[in-house]
């Protein structure tokens, strides 16, 4: 996806080339310098285009909507940085997820899940969960609020309750599905951590279906990037339907979906 700047670069250099009738041992020197330019040129106008977007996004406005365009721009650039990153992702068991809106939930390794979920799984209107430090950046929170990401602190009950309360209702109203990672944090030694219970309220209050998932690898995507390939697995294990969500509780639900995604990735439950 990356090349697509340098193959625009390469076809506007050639382009200018002939055009201007360059012949000679001034063709490759001058070709080189155009597609140089006109690459670096179309990935500055691309930034740009970024960034006027989220000019047009009133974080104090309440985000009712699901913006589908915006949450393309958001695939395609991501799809980008991973291709820059030089990241092939595997998708398996796609075919699982229902039409219907749903809770997904996720193993977290590194900061590349998201990424990836956002990059393949976009076209699913999915709205993730958040920590409340994220909100804070610039231009990408006006993305994460067009898409409907919620901020939770988990450290303040009163404003867990709210987020919670706030992606339930994105489900109820069939505005997005929504995403959230159980372990709360990214597990730094790669082992599985304690899943949250509180977390799979979302999908009791709102009666949706918990699509459960894992990914694979994204912890060596910082080790590998750009140099040597990185393949990473997207896996949609199992759905655990609305009517076993209605009839489970919350810590049946948290230890049925962790037993899922150990089980997905090989490793010990405990």
């Amino acid at each position: 996806m990356v090349f697509i700047f340098p193959l625009l670069g390469a076809v506007f250099s050639v382009l200018t080339v002939l055009i201007r009738n360059i012949s000679g041992s001034d063709m490759l020197f001058d070709g080189f310098f155009y597609f140089f330019d006109y690459t670096l040129l179309l990935a500055l106008c691309y930034v740009a285009f970024i960034v006027i977007l989220s000019l047009f996004v009133d974080l104090k406005k309440p985000n009712e909507k699901f913006s589908v365009f915006y949450n393309k721009v958001v695939s395609l650039t991501l799809k980008i940085a991973l291709s820059a990153c030089n990241v092939k992702v595997k998708i398996e068991g796609e075919e699982k997820i229902p039409k219907e809106r749903f809770l997904l939930i996720q193993n977290h390794k590194a900061m590349f899940d998201p990424v990836v979920s956002l990059a393949f799984l976009g076209k699913y209107e999915i709205g993730f969960i958040t920590k409340p430090e994220n909100t804070n950046l610039p231009v990408i929170n006006k993305f994460m609020h067009r898409i409907c990401c919620v901020p939770i602190d988990r450290e303040n009950p009163r404003n867990a309750v709210k987020a919670i309360n706030a992606a339930s209702e994105n489900i109820k109203n069939n505005i997005c599905s929504m995403a959230i990672y159980p372990e709360g944090t990214r597990s730094k030694s790669g082992e599985m951590l304690p899943f949250h219970a509180g977390s799979f309220k979302i999908a009791t209050k709102s009666g949706a279906p918990i699509v459960v998932t894992t990914v694979d690898n994204t912890n060596l995507v910082h080790k590998n990037a750009p140099f040597k390939r990185t393949v990473i697995t997207l896996r949609v294990c199992e759905v655990i339907p609305s009517e076993e969500v209605i009839a489970s509780s919350t810590a049946e639900l948290s230890e049925k979906s962790r037993k899922i995604i150990c089980d997905s990735l090989g490793i010990d439950e405990k």
